[in-house]
């Protein structure tokens, strides 16, 4: 078994004991069984599950990962249940990304915009695919 946490900024999220975890990363989707090697990298958009299941992971979106051979830590700016994400916010936050895409003039805009739209396309398609 191998401990994980998920936190944000409003607190722990996730806290138990798993056999294994998913967990969406910069360079991919990685699985973690107890005594991973030692690894820190950046998240992305996706769901975390866990025990293979994915019908009852977590929507996180940009952060970190720390892992050790006993622990998982995500530091994820955002997280939720499928059923907590708001479709029509992430739709609206959506469709302005775009919108703003389209006339953004320096490369913090265009940087800023394009992470808002990947992070609001990746919890509607975790919606669709997983919601009710």
């Amino acid at each position: 078994m191998i401990s994980v946490e998920i936190v944000t900024p409003q607190g722990i999220v996730f806290s138990r004991q798993v056999n294994s975890v998913n967990i969406p990363t910069q360079e991919g989707e990685i699985g973690v069984l107890e005594k991973h090697m030692y690894l820190m990298t950046l998240l992305k958009p996706g769901l975390v599950y866990f025990d293979g299941n994915p019908k009852d992971g977590i929507a996180v979106t940009y952060g970190f990962v720390d892992i050790t051979p006993q622990r998982v830590i995500i530091l994820a700016e955002e997280a939720y249940t499928v059923g907590q994400i708001d479709a029509g916010r992430e739709k609206e936050l959506f469709d302005q990304a775009i919108k703003k895409l389209a006339t953004a003039q320096t490369l913090e805009e265009i940087q800023e915009w394009e992470r808002t739209k990947e992070r609001a396309k990746t919890l509607l398609e975790i919606l669709e695919r997983f919601g009710s």
